[in-house]
């Protein structure tokens, strides 16, 4: 044989090997996760030719034939495709998805190598389904594996955090994944909640007594420790700072005005009549003008301000001002009508009656009797000269008319002379002693209970004047009564799970309770009333917890967390805001619950799959909840051309000696994702498929090129057998 022969026949059986390799190629064209082949060739041997000059400078070998040197597959990534298989995924970057032929099966992975309980597999083929079982397999029923969270038992889902999640989906051990249809969530009770809110002072004014009371009872001190400024009337703030004056004339039987200023706003020098408070204004009228301004609730319960004059019943009062006009009680009223009725010579009086003599008010004490109170200075004492007029020198007075004159007062005509004034006694206010259950009082005495005035019309006790009207006259005043009083409002629910998955509510009422208070740094202070009720009714069923929230001066909140007692556990509530989200009190948006977190969760079934980008396999359910239950297993390689073809798109670690020892020809296999649980090398796709990576235009190519080949091969073999038979023939 001669060498043409020899090298034909090399070159037949090479470009045969080829030719098989490109129509593999070919016919997996359409094979899911398929990598294409790459023949590659080389020289078979190449001895040294004796019969050429030894001394040539140029070589002299002679290479003999061709072999095929490796049938290599290209590691490039196919193309990827939109499939609606709900276990579908595909793997874009270097790497590979892992199966096991065990459902008990278990591999680990770490720097210093791996262990494997059985043969495990990878492949770039994801389309993977469900067995009967609920194990996610391939099509030939290899097991798929990766990070099992363990969160799924006896077809049951347990929730976990998201902190155990992160630190549970970068474990290095891998076990086969599986989701039982069936698959139902265990609820989990609500411990924490965390809420933001915004409150809006100008939206929603409700009525103050609810906002002020406590167990229905109303606390009129913190009314009026309010700053004016947080109140609506007739559903209109009052807009304190520019609806600031507040302005009072009394004028008495002789005609005689006085009139008194106060301004809402920060005490100065050169205003000692500021107030902000409603109680501030209370103490501020009754200084100057000996009325009071009361804090009561109308025949429907509304909360209102009421203006009287208890001591004066002669005097009319006229109210006016921005302020008094933004409460609805800018206008006048006539004396009113208390107790001090005027002197009649004919009548005789008890002890402790008031009779009112020319303005001032006179009280009897000593024995009954029908005296004259100037003339008869033993039988009464003078109570209140609040409405007696000053003296004034050019005004002439007539007989029996009283006047001020420097806190000393007289009276006309009541001397020798009846031009003469005759001093009858020092200026003096009447003050009503407050009731105390302690005390015993006599007949015609006058008390004042829970703001309103009560005159004891039975001998000697002490009952009390608003539970036995037998002993006590109530006594009826004319007063000036602003409009019902509100402030804003805001009503927040958010639903939370007790341990069965029954679903209830947090309610919280808020109510602006304080405006700014330079004090404590402050600019707004919600009072908050935070109760559970049961979802479908609204029926509380825990007891009312009393908290707040306030603003500083750059809007931060401040809102204590509080304890809700519910089922004999408690639920720590927070409404100051979450991590990213705090509470706020801008007036620019609407009242409103921006944010809501509680880690409670209502009973559910497993509705649908999702596989994000890392490969983390989140379970939806009917509930809401969304939770990862692992993650699909990925490893890469060092050497991918060291993985050997199995068969049924699979590829396994072989190994060969290096160095003398046996090691895997791909390397160590390398986890696919880092201690945060981020994939490295790539990342998945869910339902998408990873096409084969042949390019059909190159294999074409490269079929006839094989082709060619293996045809000027056979020519030449043919050529090198006709040579032969010519040498043959030689001989005959």
């Amino acid at each position: 044989m001669n060498n043409t022969i020899l090298n034909s026949y090399s070159g037949i059986k090479t470009h045969q090997f080829g030719l098989d390799s490109v129509s593999n190629n070919i016919a997996n064209v359409n094979t899911i996760g398929y990598r294409e082949n790459r023949p590659e060739f080389e020289t078979l041997f190449a001895p040294t030719s004796n019969a050429t000059s030894a001394n040539s400078p140029t070589s002299n070998d002679v290479n003999m034939g061709v072999t095929a040197s490796s049938n290599a597959y290209s590691t490039k990534s196919g193309s990827y495709r939109v499939s609606d298989g709900d276990y579908h995924v595909a793997y874009e970057g270097k790497g590979w998805f892992v199966v096991g032929e065990k459902a008990d099966g278990e591999m680990e992975v770490t720097d210093k190598g791996f262990k494997q309980k059985q043969r495990n597999y990878f492949t770039r083929d994801g389309s993977f389904g469900k067995d009967s079982n609920g194990y996610i397999v391939n099509s030939q029923g290899y097991y798929l594996y990766g990070a099992n969270l363990n969160k799924i038992k006896n077809g049951v889902f347990t929730s976990a955090t998201q902190e155990e999640d992160i630190k549970n989906l970068s474990t290095t051990k891998l076990t086969p994944l599986q989701i039982p249809e069936n698959l139902q969530f265990k609820p989990v009770a609500t411990n924490e909640v965390n809420l933001s809110v915004n409150l809006n002072k100008t939206e929603n004014p409700i009525d103050a007594v609810t906002a002020f009371s406590t167990n229905g009872v109303l606390d009129e001190q913190k009314v009026l420790d309010s700053d004016v400024n947080i109140f609506f009337a007739n559903q209109k703030s009052l807009d304190s700072l520019i609806n600031n004056e507040a302005t009072i004339v009394i004028k008495n039987p002789s005609g005689e005005e006085k009139k008194y200023t106060f301004l809402y706003g920060d005490k100065k020098d050169n205003n000692p009549n500021s107030f902000r408070t409603i109680g501030e204004l209370k103490n501020l009228i009754k200084k100057e003008a000996g009325l009071d301004l009361n804090v009561e609730q109308d025949k429907n319960n509304n909360l209102v301000l009421s203006l009287s004059n208890p001591l004066a019943p002669q005097s009319d009062i006229t109210t006016s001002g921005s302020f008094f006009d933004s409460l609805g009680m800018a206008g006048e009223r006539d004396g009113v009508n208390i107790p001090a009725k005027a002197y009649n010579p004919n009548e005789s009086y008890g002890e402790n009656s008031l009779v009112g003599y020319h303005g001032a008010i006179f009280r009897k004490i000593g024995q009954a009797g029908s005296s004259n109170p100037v003339s008869d200075p033993k039988g009464w004492e003078l109570a209140d000269t609040s409405n007696i007029a000053n003296y004034d020198p050019n005004k002439k007075y007539q007989s029996g008319d009283i006047v001020n004159r420097d806190g000393i007062i007289y009276i006309k005509g009541a001397g020798k002379e009846s031009n003469e004034f005759l001093k009858i006694g020092n200026a003096t206010k009447l003050e009503f002693p407050t009731y105390n259950a302690q005390s015993q009082y006599d007949k015609n005495t006058i008390v004042s209970y829970d703001g309103q005035l009560y005159k004891r019309i039975a001998p000697l006790g002490n009952s009390n004047p608003t539970s036995n009207a037998k002993d006590w006259e109530k006594i009826q005043t004319s007063a000036i009564v602003s409009s019902s009083l509100q402030v804003p409002h805001y009503k927040s629910s958010v639903e939370i799970f007790d341990e069965d998955g029954k679903k209830y509510t947090i309610i919280s009422d808020y109510y602006l309770e304080n405006g700014f208070d330079p004090a404590n740094k402050t600019n707004q202070t919600w009072k908050v009333k935070s109760y559970i009720a049961d979802f479908p009714t609204g029926t509380p069923v825990s007891k009312i917890t009393e908290h707040t929230i306030a603003f500083d001066e750059n809007k931060n909140p401040n809102a204590p967390k509080v304890e809700l007692e519910f089922k004999n556990q408690k639920i720590t509530y927070n409404i100051a805001g979450t991590k990213e989200n705090a509470s706020s009190n801008e007036i620019y948006t609407p009242s409103e619950v921006r944010v809501s977190q509680q880690d409670g969760k209502s009973q559910g079934h497993l509705v649908n799959t999702h596989i994000d980008s890392n490969g983390v396999i989140y379970l939806q359910f009917s509930n809401g909840v969304q939770e990862a239950m692992g993650r699909v297993g990925v490893m890469a390689f060092t050497n991918e051309q060291g993985l050997r073809k199995v068969g049924g798109n699979l590829f396994g670690l072989d190994t060969t000696l290096i160095n003398g020892q046996q090691a895997l020809r791909s390397g160590q296999p390398i986890l696919g994702w880092d201690q945060e649980g981020r994939l490295r090398f790539g990342s998945v796709k869910h339902k998408y498929l990873e096409t084969s990576n042949v390019d059909v235009g190159n294999a074409l190519t490269e079929l006839i090129l094989m082709q060619r080949g293996y045809s000027m091969n056979a020519k030449t073999f043919t050529t090198g057998d006709e040579m032969i038979k010519e040498a043959i023939n030689l001989k005959r």
